[in-house]
């Protein structure tokens, strides 16, 4: 490069300084065309496989399933849901449906939930989670209730899935 500065200082001719800088125009031109970067591609590596559902329910009970799982994260601070986990605050949901009050192992409960002779059902779970200290005066769990009714079937959908018991 500094041989052709040095070439261009010494030519007088005016032909020669135009040819000199196209000469420098097309090294730079040449040089500044490199290879094309072809885009950044991601692949997913982890597909899910969606299994069919039937077009009819398919909306409806994913919907109502992620409206679910949304309204169980306010209950999460209490509650846990599955086989083994441990109690919280309140106490493990797993197997809830059908089951009698205030009968899961290892939790202690209060004196009006024990005497209550509720057995859990959806229509009773629904009565709870509208008003819990309504419906049982006396009951340790402050919760305010869940007042709409879509919210609440929501709710009580996503328990009986996560909740069923192994057959």
């Amino acid at each position: 490069m500094l041989q052709i500065l040095f070439l261009f200082k010494s030519t007088s001719s005016k032909k020669n300084k135009y040819f000199f800088i196209l000469a420098i125009a097309g090294i730079f031109l040449f040089t500044s065309c490199g290879e094309k970067k072809e885009k950044e591609t991601f692949e997913i590596k982890n597909k899910k496989k969606v299994e069919n559902v039937d077009a009819t329910d398919k909306t409806t009970s994913i919907k109502t399933n992620s409206l679910g799982k949304r309204m169980f994260i306010a209950c999460a601070a209490c509650h846990n849901l599955k086989k083994g986990e441990a109690h919280k605050v309140g106490p493990n949901l797993y197997g809830i449906f059908g089951k009698k009050s205030a009968t899961t192992e290892g939790f202690e409960y209060s004196e009006a939930l024990k005497t209550s002779e509720i057995t859990w059902s959806e229509e009773t779970i629904r009565k709870w989670m509208q008003d819990p200290a309504g419906y049982v005066p006396q009951t340790k769990m402050a919760f305010v209730g869940i007042k709409k009714e879509e919210q609440q079937t929501a709710l009580i959908e996503y328990l009986k899935e996560e909740t069923k018991t192994e057959e």
